[in-house]
């Protein structure tokens, strides 16, 4: 369990949600179309992932 928290707070794990949450209330607030806030998440979570998978091939 410990672990699985220590896991939670790499920087870019931190970085990656803290821009996903930035654009979720951007769009919620209305000061950025939802379709605009949308691809930049979108490309946020393919990147963090494909990033991630990448690292753990050896």
């Amino acid at each position: 369990m410990k672990e699985k928290l220590v896991d939670l707070l790499e920087v870019r794990k931190i970085i990656a949600l803290l821009v996903v949450a930035l654009f979720i209330a951007l769009s919620y607030t209305g000061k950025i179309d939802a379709d605009k806030s949308y691809s930049v998440i979108l490309m946020v979570v393919a990147f963090y992932f494909g990033k991630s998978t990448a690292l753990d091939k050896s």
